[in-house]
């Protein structure tokens, strides 16, 4: 039923020649940390006991949280809320094993994949990584991460920077490329498809090499 009380606007539409993003869809599972730097006020026992990473850092105190992509999560290792944790292929745990320094990532909730051994198609590897999404950040090739990272911390492979005249053929470059190449995060193996990421919307779309047309689940 319509309401007539409350306005609601149209919301601004985005400028289509704006810059887009292309970078390689990873099969694996989305997951997220957030960090937070603790001011003096705050305890940090309380957020020990409820399955947070905290960390000292030269400017202070500083929390993580480790989150898949519909929950927080926390290693089996440690109690969330009171209850056992439930962790995400292990992702809490390596966030937990790694905490230090992930804590320089700064401040905010930071995306990726977590993939690998174990996780979607593997990728033929022994052990895992977590990719960054964001390459205007880190880099292309992850070479703004900070010093001293993780091993396993990296970025998603950049495909094409380009404005919205220039998609489809960016979006048709990549698709050949990745068919015929492979993957570029793992050389090798098979890739999955690209994400198209709209700077000017924030908004993230994808393309799947196989099965792009049948909704997820319904694949062979």
């Amino acid at each position: 039923m319509t309401d007539v009380t409350d306005f609601r606007p149209w919301p601004k539409i985005p400028r289509f020649n704006r810059e887009f993003v292309l970078t390689e869809k990873i099969d694996g599972t989305n997951s997220q940390v957030a960090i937070k730097r603790l001011t003096q006020d705050d305890d940090p026992a309380r957020y020990l006991k409820h399955g947070f990473n905290v960390v000292s850092k030269p400017d202070g105190l500083y929390i993580l949280r480790a989150g898949s992509r519909k929950r927080w999560i926390a290693s089996n290792r440690q109690k969330l809320d009171g209850t056992q944790a439930m962790d995400n292929f292990g992702f809490a745990a390596w966030v937990a094993d790694n905490a230090n320094a992930l804590a320089n990532l700064g401040e905010g909730t930071h995306f990726g994949e977590w993939y690998g051994r174990g996780i979607q198609r593997g990728y033929g590897m022994t052990g895992r990584k977590w990719a960054l999404f964001n390459t205007t950040r880190w880099g292309t090739t992850g070479q703004s991460l900070p010093d001293g990272s993780p091993a396993e911390l990296t970025v998603v492979p950049e495909l094409a920077r380009v404005r919205g005249h220039l998609l489809n053929e960016a979006i048709r470059d990549s698709m050949r490329l990745l068919r015929t190449l492979g993957s570029v995060a793992e050389p090798g193996a098979k890739a999955e498809g690209i994400v198209i990421y709209s700077v000017e919307a924030g908004q993230c779309y994808k393309a799947l090499l196989e099965n792009d047309d049948l909704p997820k689940g319904m694949a062979a």
